[in-house]
């Protein structure tokens, strides 16, 4: 069953426009019909039907003019035009101008119909395709990276200005940073969007697999060739190849990316045939490959032919205020994944967490959440959820007063208590830390210098 579509009917003939309406819309579609060829031509202007039925004579002649009205504000309708015999003519050159196909009259409502289907499995592609495009985007776009301090924000501007363009892009970062995520930002929001994003670490593999894998190969190129192989550079063609660590990638193979790059083409493994390609390539590297250029261990023309626009994504180490944005986005989406109810922190655990060095980054740190999830029995994660490595870390931690412990202590100590645990809870927001406590911001700050609790 076809999916229902919004149509639009334009003829001058009423017995014509009654027919087709009655048909459609035992079909479950909705029609609407034009009241002449202005009406008609106005409609097709607001972009509002996927589906246009118009006859080339409406109006003297203006079929040709609601098809292209149609086509020029949604490229994706689909435009039937109806002829009598005098235009069919006129309706095969309609068709190069972007109609689906014409019907003859007298219509013949079977025919009328299985157009309409076409038409309307076309336009439930169409939907299925921006439903999955918007999936994709929203899954990475920019806007799903977490940060928002100094360093992270010309991140996202970096990622906005490449995304605009086809220049080669270099991602530089320690391990775990994030590096396929920006490409995959860079890819989603660019002009290649619609098309293929294909990655590969080159990491480790040898030089005959990684040609293999980069250019394809022909039938017998090699033992264990026992058939043609299309790389993924024809794979990814209109889309982006996303390489990483290339800073790995054997010598020889860098001559053949070189020439891909220069070029627009590769040559299979067991061919020599060049293959014309359209790819934009983003590369990405953990390790220094300037000190690489330096010693031969990295061509030196291929370096500067990646490094047209770099971005260099910084260690959480030195982002730390993006810390608690982070630990807040992985426990709401890693708690919904593994169906836990988790509410929040212990503050030693948050201390803990905040003043850790993260030599794994930003994967590190979700890697540990998880854990923590996975194994905690009850509702907030505290030190006895922590993975092994860290536990021993947090024995060292003072241990923070409850209030069953604030009992019988001085009024003083409840109050510093109370302020503390807001100010933790709002992420040191003292504006807000002030409205819930329901007290002045002059006030608040007067006890923050009390309590010492800068």
């Amino acid at each position: 069953m076809q999916d229902h579509v919004n149509i639009l009917i334009a003829d001058d003939d009423p017995a014509a426009v009654e027919t087709m309406g009655q048909a459609l819309r035992s079909l479950g579609h909705a029609c609407t019909i034009a009241a002449g060829a202005q009406d008609a031509l106005e409609r097709a202007h607001s972009g509002a039907f996927e589906v246009v039925i118009t006859n080339l004579a409406l109006g003297g002649g203006m079929g040709r003019e609601i098809l292209r009205a149609a086509r020029a504000t949604s490229p994706d309708t689909q435009v039937i035009v109806v002829a009598d015999g005098a235009n069919v003519p006129q309706a095969v050159t309609a068709m190069t101008e972007g109609a689906m196909t014409y019907l003859q009259k007298p219509l013949n409502l079977a025919e009328l119909t299985a157009v309409v289907d076409r038409a309307s499995e076309y336009v439930a592609l169409r939907r299925d395709r921006e439903a999955l495009q918007s999936e994709l985007i929203g899954r990475y776009g920019a806007h799903h990276i977490i940060g928002q301090s100094r360093p992270m924000l010309k991140v996202f501007e970096r990622i906005r200005q490449a995304a605009a363009t086809d220049a080669t892009v270099l991602i530089q970062g320690e391990t775990g940073t994030g590096k396929e995520l920006v490409a995959r930002a860079i890819h989603y929001t660019g002009h290649r969007r619609h098309s293929r994003f294909v990655p590969l670490n080159c990491a480790g593999l040898v030089e005959t697999i990684l040609e293999s894998e980069l250019f394809g190969h022909e039938k017998g190129a090699f033992t264990g060739a026992v058939s043609s192989r299309v790389g993924l550079f024809e794979h990814a063609h209109r889309g982006t190849v996303f390489l990483d660590e290339i800073g790995d990638m054997p010598m020889a193979s860098q001559v053949k990316l070189l020439r891909v790059l220069e070029h627009n083409e590769i040559v299979r493994v067991g061919s020599n045939e060049p293959i014309k390609v359209d790819v934009r390539v983003v590369a990405a590297t953990n390790t220094n490959l300037r000190e690489k250029v330096r010693d031969n261990l990295f061509r030196r023309d291929l370096f500067y032919r990646i490094n047209v626009v770099t971005i260099n994504l910084p260690p959480l180490r030195e982002r730390p205020s993006d810390i608690p944005l982070l630990m807040e986005h992985f426990v709401a989406a890693l708690s919904k994944a593994h169906d836990r109810i988790v509410h929040g922190i212990t503050p030693g655990v948050r201390r803990l967490l905040l003043r850790a060095e993260w030599p794994g980054n930003v994967r590190e740190l979700r890697n540990c959440l998880e854990h923590m999830i996975v194994v905690t029995t009850d509702d907030v994660l505290g030190e006895d959820d922590l993975p092994e490595y860290l536990q021993a870390a947090s024995e060292g931690l003072p241990r923070q007063p409850t209030l069953d412990t604030l009992v019988g202590q001085p009024i003083d100590e409840v109050e510093k208590f109370h302020i503390a645990r807001t100010l933790e809870l709002v992420g040191g927001n003292r504006e807000k830390a002030a409205q819930l406590l329901g007290i002045g911001a002059r006030t608040l700050y007067r006890k923050i210098e009390k309590y010492n609790l800068r």
